[in-house]
């Protein structure tokens, strides 16, 4: 959001920067001195958060291009489509990341009801019988040559309607049961109808999102643990009842228990990664003759063909610029100016972050096949497409981060911490929605 900064000689409000260092202009007009006194200016983006996330977006359109290649060109004859198509993803992503950058988030926070409302009800068409899906799976809704993921939305709706909830209720949240009541059904809702699809990886990345953004608020620990235990049990107990989901958890307890079968793209994933080395066998090296077959690996595994092919070195970069933003959207989150902004930051945050280790865990054989895409790198147009959105979200708070000495009105409770059974945000510094502070909103 613009800041309101007053030229040198003037008095400035705590926080601004000034737009330029020159000295004041004598001359002109009143007209023109008032003006050269009031200038607006427009902070920028952490580039330690756009960096990255370009780094990512650009690998995994290159890894998209070098693993699904040989396979599209026997089934399609076209060797460049799913690369070009992801090209054209990256391209929409980041239109859309600049646009919600520059926009002040809570511009945004108006649409969080009517965002929760389209998801759910977007989770609920395309469990209708004869709705055309994406290959016929009760997951994304097809349009025509458009396929939209009903969870992808989920995680964003979520995000923005939980830190709007959360923010406007941070005094009272949690006191009593109907205080509660919003939250924990819009969690429910959006956790079990991704979890009827069946989609149990996306499901556990939903329901991790929306406790995260529950226990920074320092909404009591009984309303966190217990419906986060209760949604982990029934998770269990699915497990137990779906076939193919207890295969994956055998093979995950033995990985060369079925070698041919249930623990095949687990074998394979390993083996490409120790092929790989240190500097990997080079671009494109995967779909040559003696490369290693992996099931799925311009989405799910893809991270196992950046270590075939860029090796140990390639898979820490990838690694290291998740680590990177993950970092500085706790800052963001921390410097935020409000609460509104901190919970948005933490969300994206721990939604990135989060499904980031999912899919390296999985593919690194510490955790169940689960299906879960590697974010910003995968194929996939919605999901690449709303998570830059969402990075874009996170750029727009980083713009209006205040530093630790100055500080403004709270709309979250002074006593949130271990010792009153919740967690804190970081400072109590943040002014509420539309309070007065030294910015304009």
């Amino acid at each position: 959001m613009s800041r309101l900064v007053r030229q040198a000689g003037a008095t400035r409000t705590s926080g601004a920067r000034p737009a330029s260092g020159g000295a004041q202009q004598r001359g002109g007009s009143a007209r023109q001195r008032i003006a050269s006194a009031l200038r607006i200016e427009r902070p920028g983006e952490d580039k330690a958060i756009l960096f990255p996330a370009v780094v990512l977006v650009g690998i995994g359109v290159l890894m998209v291009f070098s693993s699904s290649a040989m396979n599209s060109l026997l089934k399609t004859n076209d060797a460049y489509g799913p690369g070009v198509k992801q090209l054209t993803y990256a391209i929409i992503g980041f239109t859309l990341m600049y646009i919600f950058s520059v926009t002040d988030y809570r511009r945004w926070r108006p649409f969080a009801p009517i965002a929760m409302i389209a998801s759910i009800a977007l989770l609920i068409v395309v469990l209708i019988p004869g709705v055309p899906t994406e290959a016929g799976l009760r997951r994304s809704l097809s349009v025509g040559p458009i396929s939209i993921h009903a969870a992808e939305a989920a995680k964003f709706a979520l995000v923005l309607f939980l830190a709007d909830f959360l923010a406007r209720r941070g005094h009272d949240i949690g006191k009593t049961f109907e205080s509660m009541v919003t939250p924990l059904l819009a969690i429910a809702l959006s956790v079990g109808l991704v979890l009827v699809e069946p989609d149990l990886g996306t499901s556990s990345i939903v329901g991790l999102i929306g406790f995260s953004l529950l226990f920074v608020a320092g909404v009591p620990l009984r309303w966190v643990l217990v419906p986060g235990l209760s949604a982990a049990a029934v998770a269990i107990a699915l497990i137990f009842v779906n076939e193919y989901q207890a295969a994956r958890l055998g093979g995950f307890s033995d990985p060369f228990s079925d070698p041919t079968g249930s623990t095949y793209q687990t074998l394979q994933g390993l083996i490409a990664m120790a092929v790989g080395g240190p500097f990997g066998a080079g671009l494109g090296s995967s779909q040559q003759l003696g490369g290693i077959n992996v099931p799925y690996a311009w989405n799910d595994y893809i991270f196992a063909v950046i270590g075939e092919e860029a090796g140990l070195f390639g898979m820490l970069i990838v690694i290291a610029a998740f680590l990177a933003i993950a970092l500085r959207g706790l800052r963001t989150a921390r410097r935020a100016p409000d609460t509104y902004g901190a919970l948005i930051a933490t969300g994206v945050v721990v939604w990135i972050s989060g499904q980031a280790f999912v899919n390296i865990a999985v593919v690194l054989a510490l955790l169940p096949v689960t299906g879960v895409p590697l974010p910003l790198v995968s194929q996939g147009g919605s999901s690449l497409i709303v998570l830059m959105a969402a990075i874009g979200l996170l750029l727009s708070v980083s713009r209006e981060t205040m530093e630790p000495i100055q500080v403004g009105g709270s709309d979250a409770r002074a006593n949130r911490g271990w010792r009153n059974g919740g967690a804190s945000l970081p400072s109590v510094r943040r002014g509420s929605y539309g309070s007065p502070t030294p910015y304009r909103r």
